[in-house]
């Protein structure tokens, strides 16, 4: 069975802890109104659902559903950690027999975003922060409905991908990238070119010039020098070579365009 989540609702997360058993110990048989998130940290556990049986180890996490009886198979191993939330059930929350959904039991030992994101909704919810605790479940949802597509070259791009975004005044070789990350340059290359489609470089290029168009858009009256020099470009030629290499219109003409399509507007 797997776990379908409404996007209709925002969960709410009503309890959340981090929990060690020195001692081995046996999780109660119940049934809860709300769904039992557990992430184990260390150790080992045996849970058993409806008819389902979970192995649970390090770096595992498991959900167990609301409304559906669940119980402790076995005891955990002595010193076993996990952190855990309660979170509310919304209408359209349910368990499917259908392929999509999320799986019940997964195994995050090779997304650490699962983990990082796990850890901000126990602390928030803590913190005694609800709503930060509430935006971080949804998050990890989303996290957890893309995770059969995650690879730890998944991560690598994407890594990549966010050093380029957050500095969009810099012009990356690929070798700088790639020592940032400590990989080798063809392996940055390559998975960054699987993930995204184009070649660092290109995508560099790509990304300035939305950028440019994006300075345009919220300062009409800025310097076309001065949107040259904030995206690292080497003057205003060059930035308006590459420009219209890719948009087929200079920056003067793109300007234009668009002061004479919001005069048609007034």
């Amino acid at each position: 069975m797997k776990n379908l989540f409404t996007t209709e609702h925002l969960h709410t997360v009503t309890e959340a802890n981090i929990n060690f058993y020195a001692t081995p110990f046996v999780h109660p048989k119940r049934k809860m109104r709300e769904h039992d998130f557990i992430y184990v940290l260390q150790g080992e556990w045996k849970f058993g659902q409806n008819d389902e049986v979970f192995d649970v180890e390090k770096d595992h996490l498991l959900i167990l559903t609301a409304e559906n009886l669940h119980f402790g198979l076995a005891p955990c191993s002595p010193a076993t950690k996990t952190m855990y939330f309660h979170v509310s059930k919304e209408d359209g929350d349910l368990l499917t027999n259908g392929s999509s959904g999320i799986d019940p039991l997964i195994d995050a030992s090779n997304n650490p975003n699962i983990k990082r994101l796990f850890s901000h909704t126990v602390n928030a919810k803590l913190a005694g922060n609800q709503r930060k605790a509430d935006l971080y479940f949804e998050l990890l949802l989303c996290e957890l409905y893309g995770h059969h597509l995650y690879t730890a070259d998944t991560e690598l791009a994407v890594k990549l991908q966010n050093i380029i975004h957050s500095n969009p005044e810099k012009f990356f070789s690929n070798s700088e990238l790639a020592a940032a990350l400590n990989v080798s340059v063809k392996t940055a290359e390559n998975k960054f070119k699987q993930k995204h489609g184009v070649s660092i470089h290109q995508y560099i290029l790509n990304f300035k010039i939305e950028e440019a168009i994006s300075y345009f858009n919220m300062f009409p009256d800025i310097q076309m020098k001065q949107v040259a020099h904030n995206l690292g470009f080497y003057d205003e030629y060059h930035f308006s070579k590459q420009f219209k290499k890719l948009k087929g219109i200079s920056p003067t003409e793109y300007r234009q365009k668009q002061r004479l399509d919001c005069g048609a507007f007034t």
